[in-house]
């Protein structure tokens, strides 16, 4: 009997420890992040600003655009060039493709390339990279670690 109490207050005494251990790896580890990762921050691309002459449509913030989604423009122009079943080429800091296409369309591409390329799916921040490893696209989250295989470009 005597010897249950003991155990009942030692168990809990040791959880308080363990628990107090915890608080310190934590604070330990947070304080280990790197700022940007820390810092709470909405991410906002600028809406694209488009010119449309003849049968070309040319995407004229095409460098801020990349810039903000940190990402190879290569890339990013042949998931629209996929998306929108036509050819574009950069020139001049500029994006062009062959065909006449509506600034909201454009604009939703962008969104969904966001969301499938550069927004981690579980904790929803922006540091994420993407690695091509054996044929396949990886989006590796630098926040949170986490890692998907995504679609092919």
């Amino acid at each position: 009997m005597l010897g249950d109490q003991i155990m009942t207050k030692t168990s809990k005494n040791t959880g308080l420890l363990n628990n107090l251990e915890y608080e310190k790896m934590l604070d330990r580890a947070l304080n280990m992040l790197p700022t940007e990762i820390k810092m709470e921050e909405s991410f906002e691309i600028p809406k694209l600003e488009i010119i449309i002459e003849g049968q070309r449509t040319t995407i004229i913030n095409w460098k801020d655009i990349i810039k903000k989604l940190d990402r190879d423009e290569k890339i990013v122009l042949r998931y629209l060039e996929h998306r929108l079943g036509t050819v574009g080429w950069i020139s001049a800091g500029r994006a062009v493709f062959q065909g006449r296409y509506k600034k909201a369309r454009l604009n939703k591409l962008i969104d969904l390339f966001i969301r499938e390329y550069v927004i981690c799916d579980v904790c929803g921040r922006p540091h994420t990279r993407l690695v091509k490893e054996k044929g396949r696209w990886i989006k590796i989250c630098d926040a949170c670690g986490a890692w998907r295989v995504v679609e092919k470009i």
